[in-house]
């Protein structure tokens, strides 16, 4: 399975255990540095709204001091009694997002390698 790092950033105390318990659900693993996908819930709001982003973004390889190309998400959830649902959905369509990312760029390293290879 994918073990992919979330962070819950809310205001909401009737959705955060319900969330907690959502995510105790999911395979641990030692939390990275940095966790690819962040999940908004605000709370209490005349406005409803749920959307999610995936940017991409450079981080520094340990090993080699690199930058590598690297995909991550923001959940927002705003409402006032916002749906767990709804934030389940944009944790899941992130994954599959990011899923796809990283295929999308290791088929290219692929490629770009099998093209070197290639030429030399």
């Amino acid at each position: 399975g994918t073990h992919t790092g979330v962070r819950v950033i809310s205001n909401s105390a009737t959705l955060a255990p319900d969330l907690l318990a959502y995510l105790d659900r999911a395979p641990k693993k030692d939390p990275p540095g940095s966790q690819p996908i962040t999940a908004y819930v605000l709370e209490g709001t005349d406005e409803e709204f749920a959307g999610y982003a995936i940017e991409e973004v450079e981080e520094e390889v340990e090993e080699t001091g690199e930058k590598e190309a690297k995909s991550v998400a923001a959940i927002v959830v705003v409402g006032s009694k916002p749906d767990i649902k709804l934030v389940v959905a944009g944790i899941e369509q992130s994954q599959q997002g990011l899923a796809a990312d990283e295929a999308e760029r290791a088929a290219k390293k692929a490629a770009d390698a099998a093209a070197a290879d290639k030429d030399a």
